[in-house]
């Protein structure tokens, strides 16, 4: 039996859920019923163990959504639409989109659609997809690999990074495409050497060596992994994980510091300068990375930076200091937070604008991450690295010259 590529978390809760099963079985009949009492008492179980556990009365509502009881349907869809309006209902819904039954899957996506969800592509998408892995599987192509590439594209998903499960999910049905055709041309070469092998043998060619080459392909085939789309998978993984980080350090950064930071007669702290100076050497080497063609290194730095340096570090024993207005720490904060954006940018620009647009631009004026300026104690990371020295020799220029005078 051929194992799911993705499981929804509402398939499972619903099946094994009690209430919900018996909601389930009696739901259309005394939703219908012509009497009073009957359908009150219906929608009342619906939206009570609605409440407590909705990843598995949502997936009931979306199975009977389009009911042929006019009467019921109406009553259901009333009642899906105010389980929903909560956080955990509609994260129920959005799970309902990877369902494996078709009715709910497709009547999740288009609510979704009509909140600006992006579901009814991604749906598509998903589902293309993973017929392709199923032909993949079936053909022994290795897919392992896209498949890990779907699962994060469904977590994007769920945590509402829309444009990037997309991205994700479409580059996974390229690559699953891009194999199966491969694989469909190499199986049909091997074909057409084997059927010429008995013409050779006459010919008294020797055929060992040949058939030999075609077992070892056939089993290379099967074996082989994809160093891009590991790379790939890798750096979407990394994403992921800096998105969260970044996420959660903008929030805190942006919700106590309201306005952007007076520079003019700020008395910095030794913890301070530590945290700028680190930041600079952190800057340092994530753009060395970058230049050497290692897009994960570079991401893992930054992340590294701000779990160690900013979180554990600064936060630490600072982080008072931004509840209590302190400027200086006002300062440094914001140029990190800003910084940090600026550095990723060449990396996964969509991260870097996504926050610079919800934290900073209204404060900072500039219409893009990519047009913004650095933040003032890290002007130099965007320059190249060759002219860095040079503020030096200028100063001995004007020496040297005042000298001759």
């Amino acid at each position: 039996m051929s194992r799911d590529l993705y499981v929804s978390d509402a398939d499972v809760e619903m099946s094994k859920d009690i209430e919900s099963l018996r909601i389930d079985r009696h739901m259309v009949s005394d939703l219908s019923s012509f009497v009073p009492g009957r359908r009150r008492k219906m929608l009342d179980r619906i939206e009570e163990h609605g409440r407590k556990n909705p990843l598995a009365i949502v997936p009931v509502l979306l199975k009977h959504y389009n009911t042929d009881s006019a009467k019921a349907r109406g009553q259901v869809r009333a009642s899906l639409g105010r389980l929903t309006q909560s956080d955990a209902g509609e994260l129920a819904l959005v799970e309902c989109v990877f369902s494996r039954d078709r009715n709910i899957s497709d009547s999740a996506a288009r609510i979704l659609e009509e909140r600006n969800f992006n579901s009814v592509n991604l749906l598509s998408t998903y589902r293309a997809t993973r017929d392709l892995v199923t032909q993949a599987r079936k053909a022994a192509v290795f897919c392992q690999d896209v498949e890990e590439l779907v699962v994060d594209s469904i977590g994007a998903y769920r945590e509402g990074r829309f444009d990037q499960a997309m991205t994700n999910m479409m580059m996974a049905k390229d690559l699953l495409e891009d194999r199966l055709e491969w694989h469909s041309h190499l199986r049909g070469y091997i074909k057409d050497v084997l059927k010429l092998t008995p013409a050779l043998s006459r010919s008294g060619v020797q055929i060992d060596p040949i058939q030999d080459s075609i077992r070892n392909l056939a089993t290379a085939v099967q074996t082989r992994e994809y160093s891009d789309a590991r790379a790939l998978l890798d750096l979407r993984r990394q994403e992921t994980r800096l998105w969260k980080q970044l996420w959660s350090l903008e929030e805190f950064i942006t919700k106590r510091i309201k306005v952007k930071p007076i520079t003019e007669l700020l008395v910095l702290t030794d913890a301070d300068k530590t945290l700028l100076e680190s930041f600079i050497v952190m800057a340092s080497k994530v753009d060395d990375r970058i230049q050497d063609g290692k897009p994960v290194d570079a991401l893992r730095l930054v992340e590294e930076y701000i779990a160690s340096d900013i979180s554990a570090g600064y936060l630490s024993t600072e982080g008072k200091r931004l509840d209590s207005k302190d400027e200086a720490s006002w300062y440094v904060m914001w140029s990190t937070g800003l910084g940090l954006l600026k550095l990723v940018a060449p990396v996964v620009p969509n991260v870097a604008e996504e926050f610079y647009q919800q934290y900073f631009r209204d404060r900072e004026g500039s219409p893009s991450i990519h047009t913004v300026d650095w933040p003032e104690p890290f002007s130099r990371p965007d320059k190249p690295k060759a002219p860095a020295a040079e503020p030096r020799p200028a100063a001995k220029k004007k020496v040297a010259s005042k000298g001759s005078r």
